[in-house]
């Protein structure tokens, strides 16, 4: 199978990623709400549990709802994605690792173990948008950490809404080919 023709089959599957994406934000919805009513702890609870359910919640959005065939097996873009939410998933372990000393410190080491692994969604789905969305999670994320920007709001929100944003545009423009 040539690169370009497994990238395309994964944005047909899964509707451009944008599902994902959009799932993704409202964990970061939720974890914000809790994060605000009960403090880090629960917040990221709510976000690593919820982080649990994107990519089965996406499945669904994008078999479903969406009425998407599967992808042709053996692409080799599936591997790819699962591989890097496998680093994700240490970089939110890394995080967690900072709730009783700097849980200030926990939600920006999040946004960016997020942000960075959409860099390799490029590769995976051929589209350079993940780039830029993985960019900016990772900014905001860095943003908290050293405050060189002042930025508006929590984390946990910012990110959210970038998602949503993201995922709204790239479902949108995956329901249109």
């Amino acid at each position: 199978m040539l690169i370009s023709d497994a990238q395309a089959d994964l944005r047909r599957a899964y509707t451009d990623g944008g599902p994902g994406v959009l799932i993704s934000g409202l964990v970061w919805l939720a974890a914000w709400i809790a994060d605000s009513r009960s403090g880090t702890a629960t917040g990221f609870a709510v976000l690593f549990v919820g982080g649990m359910t994107i990519y089965p919640l996406a499945l669904l959005a994008n078999r479903a709802l969406l009425r998407r065939p599967a992808e042709v097996k053996g692409n080799p873009g599936g591997p790819l994605v699962v591989e890097v939410t496998a680093a994700m998933i240490a970089g939110l372990f890394a995080a967690y690792l900072f709730l009783d000393h700097a849980p200030e410190l926990v939600m920006p080491l999040a946004a960016i173990a997020v942000g960075v692994h959409y860099f390799a969604f490029r590769t995976a789905y051929g589209d350079k948008i993940f780039w830029a969305l993985g960019a900016i999670v990772t900014f905001v994320g860095v943003a908290a950490i050293y405050r060189f920007v002042p930025l508006p709001g929590p984390v946990t929100l910012q990110v959210a809404i970038i998602e949503i944003l993201f995922g709204i545009g790239l479902t949108w423009r995956g329901t249109r080919r």
